[in-house]
């Protein structure tokens, strides 16, 4: 891994909302974790955007959905700060093999929601 990764990722909102009601709390319970869920509420942007940044950390570890659960990326957020990622189980694992810590930036606007994940070392 080099001193400097990037990882990026973009999710529909609308395909987001329609993942939710189809599959319901088991689909929720898989992905986010409790802290998130309470955070988001009913809010599939914000769903949405932490998916993305997810996706955008497995991305900037080099390691896919196969090898991280994604309840092991949490996004911790309170408002008016900006967001900063948790990591367990097999994400800190692989965070902690490569040596870096993860930065994230996520928004949405319309039906895209995206995240920028870097990890340094």
């Amino acid at each position: 891994m080099c001193a400097t990764e990037v990882g990026v990722d973009l999710v529909s909102i609308s395909q987001m909302t329609a993942m939710l009601e189809a599959s319901g709390q088991p689909y929720r319970d898989q992905c986010w974790t409790v802290d998130e869920q309470a955070y988001c509420g009913d809010s599939a942007a914000r769903y949405a955007s932490r998916w993305a940044a997810k996706e955008a950390a497995m991305k900037a570890l080099g390691h896919g959905i196969g090898e991280i659960d994604p309840v092991d990326i949490e996004v911790v957020a309170f408002e008016g700060q900006r967001p900063v990622l948790r990591l367990s189980g097999t994400a800190r694992a692989f965070a902690e093999a490569a040596g870096v810590e993860l930065a994230v930036s996520m928004s949405h606007e319309g039906d895209i929601a995206t995240a920028f994940v870097v990890a340094t070392r």
